[in-house]
């Protein structure tokens, strides 16, 4: 009966004790365009469901205000916000090490959430007199977990991963902006 006990005592501290993946669930969606962030930004993209519901990321448990809208920003953007937001929960730490996403728009969301649901990148029609929306919608198998990709993400293989992702990468050009030629020299 004692090894029974100090056997339950051993697992259930093993158990506690144990380190989770801080890229459980963690899905990201990487865009690749010419239009520059000035004209991108004018759209105020921003990730929603298939309601047309924005969706907000979450870090779960912190017991602070850990809900980030889901907006398409630029790599160097995106990095200076979770840097920022290291000093409300160092959890955000974790978010700038996406290094091979230099030089294209991110966003992070929960993968396991909506792996298989409809998305939509919606954006604003700079044209409308009035507020319009228009959506892009976003392949289910552009979303990438994060997960799949911890051992290189914590060794800084950036090439490596890069490679391994490029497979999810969407492009999107002038017209599937939605805007003029002249909106995207």
């Amino acid at each position: 009966m004692r090894w029974f006990i100090l056997s339950l005592m051993l697992s259930v501290t093993a158990v506690a004790g144990a380190q989770h993946c801080p890229w459980d669930c963690s899905g990201l969606l990487l865009v690749k365009t010419d239009v520059s962030p000035e004209n991108i930004y004018k759209l105020f993209p921003v990730l929603v469901n298939e309601k047309k519901e924005i969706i907000v990321d979450t870090i779960y448990g912190t017991g602070k205000p850990t809900y980030d809208t889901c907006n398409l920003l630029y790599y160097d953007d995106y990095l200076a916000y979770r840097t920022q937001k290291i000093k409300l929960h160092y959890w955000y730490a974790h978010d700038t090490v996406y290094h091979f996403a230099k030089d294209n728009y991110i966003i992070k969301v929960n993968f396991c959430k909506y792996k298989n649901k409809k998305l939509f990148l919606r954006l604003t029609d700079p044209d409308s007199p009035e507020l319009h929306y228009r959506y892009v919608e976003i392949a289910n198998m552009a979303l990438i977990h994060l997960h799949d990709y911890n051992m290189e993400i914590n060794a800084r293989s950036t090439n490596k991963v890069k490679e391994a992702v490029s497979k999810f990468l969407v492009t999107m050009d002038c017209a599937a902006w939605g805007l003029k030629a002249e909106d995207c020299k």
